[in-house]
């Protein structure tokens, strides 16, 4: 067995022992484990989890085997001290039935601490996670929603017109104090690195509204691991003002497969957008806390930054 730096886990079978090999991702990982997501054909994006990782070096956890490839992986992201959150919890198909997930689990809860623990149930654990993975909180006044479509959307559909006063521009530095505080007031904790790198990922473009010199909203576009356009996060005051950032969204990206948009279903004007684009809602998570909820007025969340690394 090798020496490494990381927590080993033994499983003996027919054809002997079998050594696999637990710690945190590292950014040169990142190719690899967008291939893993793009097995499970989920649209993650390989830049926004390089964000994160940048904000919380040792939040997400993997497990590999002797040869290197990665078995498996359970994020739990501190997003503050605070504050965490667990995503990417899975297992390669041809690895399960061995009792492997719950050791990478145990890692990423360990590094979480005490921090207030959020999470977006798949269906069918909800129970799991409640009853005995310790989130006993469960969010009552609205579900995150998977919204994607392989089919090419058009723009066209969405309004273009921009309220009075409202100015919607390409992000640029001078923008980033004016979206930190926007996004403050609208989530209740301070972002500012992961929005910071947010706009500077490859692949992808931000707007920013804004209106006698504060931010009124803003939304990014990425490319996913399967090639779609991801929208998110998106958040406005107004409706039509999201309505028009989503608009000038997928017109600066042009060339992807079809359109990904992760909304919470209190927010009947983000289903509105999504029907005129022609997205069909795909699945409905459950939000789950440790300790408390999160309270944020949704009316405002057009879009979900991401279902695996923070609450809104």
């Amino acid at each position: 067995m090798p020496v490494r730096s990381c927590k080993v886990v033994k499983r003996s079978g027919e054809n002997g022992d079998a050594f696999f090999y637990v710690r945190s991702l590292r950014q040169e990982d990142v190719p690899q484990f967008m291939e893993l997501r793009r097995e499970l054909g989920i649209h993650d994006v390989g830049s926004c989890l390089q964000t994160w990782l940048t904000v919380d070096p040792q939040g997400v956890k993997v497990m590999e085997t002797d040869s290197g490839e990665l078995v498996g992986a359970c994020g739990f992201l501190r997003n503050t001290d605070d504050l965490a959150f667990l995503g990417f919890y899975c297992i390669r198909s041809k690895f399960q039935g061995y009792g492997l997930g719950m050791d990478v689990y145990k890692d990423a809860v360990e590094h979480a601490g005490n921090a207030n623990g959020a999470l977006n149930a798949v269906p069918g654990k909800l129970e799991l996670y409640r009853d005995k993975g310790g989130f006993p909180i469960v969010e009552t006044e609205f579900k995150c929603v998977k919204n994607y479509t392989t089919d090419p959307v058009d723009p066209r559909n969405l309004s273009s017109v921009v309220p009075k006063g409202v100015s919607i521009e390409a992000v640029q530095d001078y923008h980033l104090p004016a979206m930190f505080d926007y996004d403050y007031s609208l989530v209740g904790f301070e972002r500012k690195l992961a929005l910071a790198l947010n706009c500077q990922e490859k692949n992808s473009r931000t707007f920013v509204a804004m209106k006698n010199g504060a931010c009124v909203g803003f939304g990014t576009i990425k490319t996913t691991c399967l090639g779609a356009g991801r929208v998110g996060p998106l958040y406005a005051d107004d409706p039509a003002v999201a309505e028009v950032l989503l608009k000038m969204l997928v017109i600066s990206l042009p060339n992807v497969k079809g359109l990904v948009m992760n909304t919470v279903s209190n927010n009947i004007t983000a289903k509105k957008f999504l029907k005129k684009l022609g997205v069909p809602v795909k699945e409905e998570l459950t939000r789950m806390y440790t300790k408390k909820k999160i309270d944020v007025d949704t009316k405002k969340v057009f879009a979900l930054f991401d279902l695996n690394l923070t609450p809104f």
